[in-house]
């Protein structure tokens, strides 16, 4: 880095006021943002291939002579290790889509004009780019020929297919592979193929125009591969009528340069899809089931789809191949996963749900025959009163239906007039007066206590309707964040219609979140309370221990839970059947022996497995003012989540700048540890856990090489060089351990200082 800070210095004469390391790279080059002392920065890049940097800095040269959008080189080590180019920001393409991948693939107005925009300047960068290009300068090869083919396609052989079981004759694939990579090579196009075209290597600046970058494994090649490699990038989840969409956007631009055979051109595409497909499911299989990245197995189901689809297209036109990966797609492990009922695991037992908690006296309530039917779906509408209100197709009569024409109208100024509440001009317009924003909070307030107890009752069907006068504007904008503000709380399927505008969209159903929570402890530092109680049903403030962390978690959206017992199990099992409530409860059985927090985990693994988006961990003694729904948002994208603090402790967890767990340390004894050789704690920053964290369900592949009894901390110290194990830090943390006597006094005035909102 410092050799690097010179390089700026030499080159511009400023001193480097900042130096921040940029997360996210794929390759084993790093990236720094550089800031000069007048503010200006440059990208700093670190590589380990000369060959690799040169064919960059190269290539980026050539295209910048070409006036295509690319970073510009502005200066170059001279071991050629390290170069500094042009600042285009932090926003890529593939963050801008965001919102639309996690819509299913309904990708709004705005995000398809980035997509046109960009896919027509494709081939300005394979016929422009070139255009007096030295090849020689490629990197790791001049152009794709047959043995680059054949390398990619026995990569998804060996890395892939083999890996999930398939049979299939060796011979036989072997010559289809040779026939292929024919085949490939063959395509017309002496052209600039530039091999990893993805949204994550668009740069987008303040006026959305598109700069590309990470193209040094670019080489001669043909031009549909690619627009393969875009628009069957597995997790877009671009529509067929999307893709059609952007593939004539491509050919138009095209046809600037050269007159286009369609047929043969999509006949080719086709050729090139296939083999992409193979390619990347070859590293996903790699990266997934060998190096057990959890981002590589989770784009597998999309990849497969993306495969299917091809097939039933006659993508295929190689007979022996079509009926192995006909094969492939129909295996159980990559079918569209079915709703399971839940489980009920031998040696584990399951509280009651039951939303009401009634007087003796009333008796038992009567059944009603929409109690525990099965998923709520909810349907929220946009209308015009003018043509009526939605019909209830489910038979039970409708919901709520809200009138939006008390608040300010889009409709009656010109701009807005061809618009709808989709639309940002009008989202602005409707956002910026705030009317709406106040009328969508009171809704928000009714519709949190009617999905909920909805969702406890097993109902299967509740509407919500929003009418204006013509249906386009305010009651557009309402029902679409009603329906998305549903389900991002509550995580069931919601059908959102816009009736006026003909436009419908599936949000769909959500796994459930859980909780494991540690009350099997002894509560030795309690005692004498703990000798005749549990430590979670010990009193403060009126209400157990449990109870406490059964409110937080419901108001989190979390309503399962998974609870290791152990001392005094049974008075834990009794006092949840009747005082669970909404929480539906699993118990992880250690009356044989206590295992430790990793141990207790390792032995719920039946109950925790199926939890894809991970589930939160949380001891029992523990108060806090957490905000658990920030802890589970910032723990997506990782295998486990640490809450931690800067609170004082004598046992400290070792984060690097990016806050990636390296190691622990006491410094009452001086003891380090952790699982890089010859490291140094004094160059890492010390936080001390809190108790709770979050947890993936890809870690258990790693728990087989520990004991049934183990510290989770020790786990975490061992893996975490393997497994992306990260520190959270909530500014404002509150804490508070109940774990011995004294603390009672405090967590009574605790608890208090928590409802009256201090320190929240």
């Amino acid at each position: 880095m410092e050799l690097l800070k010179k390089l700026f210095t030499e080159k511009t004469g400023l001193r480097v006021a900042s130096c921040d390391l940029i997360p996210g790279a794929g390759s084993n080059r790093k990236y720094y943002r550089l800031m000069g002392s007048d503010g200006s920065t440059l990208i700093g890049v670190v590589g380990t291939s000369r060959d690799e940097n040169h064919a960059f800095c190269y290539l980026s040269e050539h295209f910048t002579r070409c006036r295509l959008p690319v970073p510009a080189i502005v200066a170059q080590s001279s071991d050629g290790l390290r170069y500094l180019q042009t600042d285009l920001g932090d926003r890529s393409l593939f963050e801008t889509l965001k919102t639309g991948r996690e819509a299913g693939g309904r990708y709004n107005q705005h995000e398809r004009k980035l997509l046109r925009r960009t896919i027509a300047l494709l081939p300005d960068m394979q016929i422009k780019g070139a255009c007096g290009l030295d090849f020689s300068n490629c990197y790791p090869q001049a152009a794709l020929d047959e043995t680059n083919v054949l390398f990619d396609l026995n990569y998804f052989k060996y890395c892939f297919l083999k890996a999930t079981g398939l049979d299939f004759h060796e011979l036989k694939l072997e010559a289809t592979f040779q026939l292929m990579a024919r085949d490939i090579v063959s395509i017309p196009g002496d052209t600039f193929m530039y091999r990893d075209f993805q949204a994550r290597n668009v740069m987008l600046d303040k006026d959305d125009q598109p700069y590309f970058i990470d193209f040094q494994g670019g080489r001669r090649g043909p031009m549909q591969y690619d627009l393969a490699s875009f628009l069957w990038q597995a997790s877009a989840r671009y529509s067929p009528q999307l893709r059609r969409e952007l593939i004539q956007t491509y050919i138009d631009s095209l046809k600037h340069y050269m007159e286009v055979n369609e047929k043969q051109f999509r006949s080719d595409l086709k050729l090139c899809v296939l083999f992409r497909l193979l390619q990347v499911l070859g590293a996903y299989g790699f990266r997934g089931y060998f190096e057990r990245k959890k981002h590589f197995l989770e784009s597998i189901p999309p990849a497969m789809q993306n495969l299917r689809e091809l097939l039933n297209d006659d993508g295929c036109p190689y007979p022996y191949l079509h009926d192995v990966l006909s094969a492939l797609v129909e295996l159980p492990q990559f079918a569209p996963p079915a709703k399971e009922p839940r489980r009920r695991a031998d040696g584990y037992k399951v509280a009651p749900s039951n939303p009401y908690q009634t007087h003796p006296q009333d008796g038992p309530a009567t059944f009603s025959k929409y109690d525990g039917s099965g998923p709520l779906v909810v349907k929220v509408y946009s209308f015009s009163y003018g043509k009526g209100i939605p019909q209830d197709d489910s038979g039970n009569g409708g919901g709520y239906v809200f009138d939006c024409r008390s608040t300010h109208n889009p409709g009656r100024y010109e701009p807005y007039k061809q618009l709808t509440g989709l639309d940002e001009p009008v989202i602005r317009f409707l956002e910026d007066d705030g009317e709406i924003l106040e009328f969508l909070a009171s809704v928000y307030r009714l519709a949190d206590a009617h999905v909920k107890r909805y969702i406890q009752r097993g109902f299967t069907s509740l509407m919500f309707c929003f009418g204006c006068t013509g249906g386009q504007h305010r009651s557009v904008y309402s029902a679409q964040h009603l329906g998305e503000y549903i389900h991002r709380k509550f995580g069931v399927e919601v059908h959102i219609i816009h009736r006026e505008q003909h436009i419908s969209q599936t949000l769909l159903p959500v796994p459930p979140l859980r909780a494991m929570i540690f009350a099997a402890g002894i509560g030795t530092r309690l005692r004498p309370l703990t000798d005749t109680m549990p430590k979670a049903l010990v009193p403060v403030g009126g209400k157990p221990l449990l109870q406490h962390l059964f409110e937080k978690l419901n108001a989190a959206g979390i309503h399962e839970a998974v609870i290791n017992v152990h001392h005094f199990a049974d008075m834990i099992e009794e006092w949840c059947t009747t005082h669970a409530g909404p929480m539906h409860v699993w118990f992880s059985d250690e009356r044989a022996k206590l295992l430790e927090t990793g141990g207790g985990i390792k032995h719920a693994q039946p109950l925790l497995r199926d939890v894809q988006r991970g589930f939160l961990i949380h001891n029992v003694d523990i108060l806090s003012n957490v905000r658990i729904d920030e802890l589970l948002q910032a723990g997506e994208e990782h295998s486990a989540t640490l809450l931690v603090s800067e609170r004082p402790s004598s046992r400290y967890l070792l984060f690097d700048d990016d806050m990636r767990l390296v190691g622990w340390t006491n410094t009452e004894t001086g003891e380090v540890r952790s699982p890089y050789p010859q490291f140094d704690a004094s160059r890492y920053q010390r936080f001390a856990f809190a108790g709770i964290h979050v947890m993936k369900p890809d870690l258990f592949d790693y728990f087989g090489e520990f004991p049934d009894c183990f510290s989770i901390i020790d786990f975490y110290l061992k893996v975490c060089d393997r497994a992306s194990i990260y520190g959270y830090v909530q500014p404002d943390l509150r804490l508070l351990d109940v774990g011995k006597q004294e603390s009672l006094a405090a967590a009574e005035e605790f608890v208090e200082s928590l409802k009256a909102g201090e320190g929240a």
